[in-house]
């Protein structure tokens, strides 16, 4: 039973124009964190050849050095 006085309505908005802004926000977010993850990784392996390169060096540098009789 429904009362008079109280009205209920319904109002649905399909605006396709709001959906294609929205798609294309998620897309060039996901883009976005695409290329963070690419760079994380980039700089990650490039980190890890300075350590390895710097502690190569040093370990040859040590090796050279152990033959001055000083």
């Amino acid at each position: 039973m429904q009362d008079g006085n109280q009205n209920t309505y319904l109002v649905e908005v399909n605006d396709p124009k709001s959906a294609d802004i929205v798609g294309k926000m998620m897309v060039w977010g996901m883009v976005s964190v695409g290329i963070l993850a690419i760079l994380i990784k980039v700089y990650g392996t490039v980190i890890g050849w300075y350590h390895a390169s710097v502690a190569w060096l040093t370990e040859a540098g040590q090796y050279a050095a152990s033959f001055w009789p000083f």
